[in-house]
């Protein structure tokens, strides 16, 4: 007998007259059963509140990608794609620039130590025209500047300058005219050379040689017209 029939049960008893008359007729409505409270704590499970197996809720899955969807690139993904130095290095020569294949002899050892991609190395030798043109324009500045820095110490030389310098340098003048050939007179102007100290002083010295000794040559006095006994007069 269930909790329900004898609720039901007593609840006949307890309506059974004292004197045992007839108990109230079978078609009167049973009084409801009194709900039976359930323990604290303690919710009811529903058979629809259940786990099944193989639901969502019984186990957490990984986030697997729809089908067609690339899955998302992992932060590592990005460095391991990365194109790095190719088997060959082929490079362009910009507009109006020639490439100078031998510095690209020296330079592609380099950017396939350094691992860089052919785009990346294409960067550099169309920035080395420019850099190799500045820094050819800084030394021309610079051997300008010192040029100049020996013509204005000539000047101020204590023993060819000053009231002397023009006597001195018509004298390097005409060894110049006697020893040397135009090539030579081109190339030290071209270069600035003609202005160094030293080179001067040496032709001042052949010069008034010139002018002080003589040399015999084959039987004939003359002056000077040899380099060596210019600089080394007799004695």
């Amino acid at each position: 007998m269930n909790l329900f029939e004898r609720l039901l049960h007593r609840r006949l008893c307890n309506e059974q007259p004292a004197d045992g008359g007839a108990a109230p007729a079978p078609s009167a409505p049973a009084a409801p059963a009194a709900e039976v409270p359930e323990p604290a704590g303690e919710p009811a499970k529903q058979e629809g509140d259940k786990p099944q197996p193989g639901a969502e809720g019984d186990k957490p899955q990984e986030d697997k990608p729809a089908d067609g969807d690339k899955p998302a690139e992992k932060p590592g993904d990005k460095e391991q794609k990365q194109e790095g130095a190719p088997e060959k290095y082929e490079f362009q020569a910009g507009e109006g620039v020639e490439l100078d294949t031998e510095a690209l002899k020296d330079f592609e050892p380099v950017a396939r130590d350094l691992n860089l991609t052919n785009e990346q190395a294409q960067k550099l030798v169309d920035a080395y025209p420019k850099i190799l043109a500045g820094v050819q324009q800084r030394q021309a500045e610079a051997w300008q500047a010192q040029t100049e820095q020996w013509a204005a110490d000539v000047k101020a030389d204590k023993e060819i300058g000053g009231d002397k310098l023009t006597a001195n340098l018509s004298a390097a003048q005409r060894a110049l005219e006697q020893f040397g050939d135009p090539e030579l007179k081109e190339y030290l102007d071209s270069t600035g050379l003609g202005n160094h100290p030293a080179l001067v002083k040496a032709f001042i010295k052949v010069g008034k040689a010139m002018s002080e000794d003589k040399v015999v040559t084959g039987g004939h006095e003359s002056g000077g017209s040899d380099l060596i006994s210019a600089f080394y007069p007799k004695k």
